[in-house]
């Protein structure tokens, strides 16, 4: 399932609802940052690890990114060359 990237800035409507979300973030850095929307939940870029490890055994081959949810369960991102955002869940 793909996300939906949004494109926010200080002041707009849609952003005041998801701004109060990431209070953590200065103005500068809200507009210069990336969100995406999956599942009804918005997530920022900057919040997903970077995986190193993507040996072909591996669970996670060909994701790029993980944020965690919990101890078990998370959020998966694949960056694609045409831009497009594919996400997932994992639970282990």
């Amino acid at each position: 399932m793909s996300g939906l990237t949004l494109e926010l800035f200080v002041g707009d409507k849609q952003a005041a609802k998801i701004r109060q979300q990431f209070d953590y973030l200065t103005d500068t850095e809200f507009e210069d940052e990336s969100f995406i929307t999956y599942k009804g939940y918005t997530y920022a870029m900057s919040d997903f690890m970077r995986i190193e490890f993507s040996a072909k055994e591996s669970e996670l081959y060909g994701w790029h990114g993980y944020s965690s949810d919990s101890y078990f369960t998370g959020v998966l991102i694949k960056l694609c060359d045409d831009g497009d955002v594919i996400m997932g869940r994992y639970c282990s």
